[in-house]
């Protein structure tokens, strides 16, 4: 059955808090209590959440500026690898014209102490005399020596 409309004269009528005693509040300061340090807990989570909000802001800054860092080595190191390998070409080149040269040398050397040789086999032959080893000369050898023969 529903329940019956209240006239303005009796509008309290149908309130029982105020005919009845009022009760211990101890359970309701109980939970205002709970309430209060749950509040202040939230509080605190807050301004932790806001602290670490700003340090993870924080982080993402110095994460860009070591990325920044980090390609700025990656630059530097390729730059220096460019020019290592360009070092060692010319290295290598200049091993190469080295052993070239090298090479030369030492073939001119041998034609030099080839020359040397000839040169005092020649001297030698030239300044053999046959007189001086008993030798008899005919008119024949007059003849070859004397045309250079």
């Amino acid at each position: 059955e529903p329940p019956k409309p209240l006239h303005k004269h009796d509008r309290y009528s149908s309130c029982n808090l105020i005919t009845t005693p009022l009760p211990d509040h101890t359970k309701c300061l109980q939970i205002q209590s709970e309430h209060a340090s749950e509040i202040a807990s939230l509080k605190k989570d807050k301004e932790r959440l806001l602290l670490l909000g700003m340090e993870n802001e924080e982080m993402k800054k110095q994460v860009l500026l070591l990325n920044s860092q980090l390609d700025s080595i990656k630059r530097n190191l390729r730059a220096e690898t460019k020019v290592k390998m360009e070092l060692f070409s010319a290295l290598g080149d200049a091993r190469r014209k080295t052993e070239e040269w090298s090479l030369k040398c030492e073939q001119k050397y041998k034609e030099n102490e080839m020359l040397k040789q000839r040169v005092a086999e020649a001297m030698a032959v030239s300044a053999f005399n046959p007189a001086t080893f008993g030798v008899n000369t005919t008119s024949s050898d007059t003849f070859y020596s004397a045309n250079g023969f």
